[in-house]
């Protein structure tokens, strides 16, 4: 436990480094996701389904607010239902503006949900979303999931009948707003899964946040258990049916991602939990304090070793001797080459003065014979 804690610490430290440039490259890939999947999908029409579109597309709404990737994916969506026929494109935009006018009455600040949920309801990972939301959203973040769901499934609806919706189709106008309508309206799998996804985000919103030991696992385990539940009464009352295998996969998928997710913000200390009593003048207060778990990195240091440090102390001091002798053996040396220099000069000014002085006993001795 002690290594996890120390990786999720350091975990932190590297995102609150180069937290920006992570959240540029999540949107970035979530953002290509969308409109690639968009692309091949829908795919009706051909002028925008160019890989180097959604690229570019991709890189202005990784510097931008989230906000601006939900307004290009659903244009690209609009796009695609003109092709289809303007029956489907006045019936998708009307959903579109009536959900993005609740959602930014009620909760503005989930807008990602509306591109995330469509994408893991084709990852075959449903239930992850109202479980994570359940866990760090509000109340609110049940129209975004809700949302999102509906976007999925209409999407869906207009893919597997688009032959019939087609403006070259069999069907009248007033007969397309009508296949469209009751195609959205009357889809009982949708609805059952936008209920049970809400009640599940609901039970575990409430019950994470009870003052009880371990919370966010009862959570977790209760809101994994409920909506598989409720999926399963949905089938009998509706009559309607979901692969289970899927279903019991993305319900244990989910569990292990609430459980990561727990690990990484809400991981407490329950053995050292205290219950602090104060006063004002008004009100009484009770306070649960329960401490985080957290472990302090440890310190790597480096320590460089010198090759004296290996020497020993008695061979050290032997080699200082040597070098003291060396030392005193040039100085001796030097101290010699001096003294022959210096007898060297000295015999040499001495046989220059003895010539001189020849010469001049020589002079003298000539000009005295002379004058004899």
């Amino acid at each position: 436990m002690t290594t996890l804690l120390v990786l999720r610490e350091r975990i932190k430290t590297f995102y609150a480094r180069f937290g920006v440039y992570i959240i540029w490259a999540l949107r970035f890939v979530l953002a290509i996701a969308a409109f690639l999947t968009i692309s091949r999908s829908l795919g009706y029409m051909e002028r925008v389904n160019r890989d180097w579109m959604a690229a570019c597309a991709a890189v202005i709404c990784a510097f931008l607010p989230n906000s601006f990737m939900v307004v290009l994916a659903g244009l690209l969506v609009l796009l695609h239902m003109y092709a289809v026929s303007l029956e489907v494109l006045f019936v998708t935009a009307a959903v579109f503006v009536l959900f993005f006018c609740l959602y930014y009455v009620f909760q503005p600040g989930d807008s990602v949900l509306l591109i995330l949920v469509p994408l893991l309801f084709l990852c075959r990972l449903p239930l992850a979303v109202p479980l994570v939301m359940g866990l760090v959203g509000s109340v609110f973040s049940v129209l975004p999931v809700s949302f999102g769901i509906i976007v999925y499934y209409m999407l869906k609806y207009v893919r597997e009948n688009v032959g019939v919706l087609a403006s070259n189709g069999s069907l009248s106008m007033p007969g397309r707003y009508t296949q469209m309508i009751n195609g959205i309206l009357q889809n009982k799998e949708m609805w059952v899964m936008v209920t049970a996804c809400a009640l599940t985000l609901l039970v575990i919103y409430f019950i994470r946040r009870l003052s009880v030991n371990h919370a966010w696992e009862i959570a977790i385990g209760v809101g994994t258990v409920a909506n598989v539940a409720l999926l399963f009464a949905g089938m009998f009352i509706a009559n309607v049916s979901f692969p289970v295998s899927t279903l019991i996969i993305g319900a244990v998928a989910a569990a292990v991602c609430g459980l990561v997710l727990e690990f990484f913000v809400f991981h407490l200390d329950y053995s050292r939990t205290e219950h602090v009593q104060f006063e004002d003048d008004d009100y009484y207060y009770y306070v649960k304090a329960v401490p985080k778990v957290a472990v302090t990195q440890p310190e790597v240091t480096v320590t460089k070793i010198n090759a004296k440090t290996s020497y020993d102390k008695s061979v050290e001091r032997e080699l200082m001797g040597l070098r003291q002798e060396l030392s005193n053996t040039a100085e001796l040396f030097s101290s010699r080459k001096d003294l022959e220099q210096t007898r060297v000069l000295f015999k040499k000014e001495t046989e220059k003065k003895a010539g001189k002085m020849t010469e001049n006993g020589e002079g003298q001795d000539g000009t005295h014979n002379k004058n004899l």
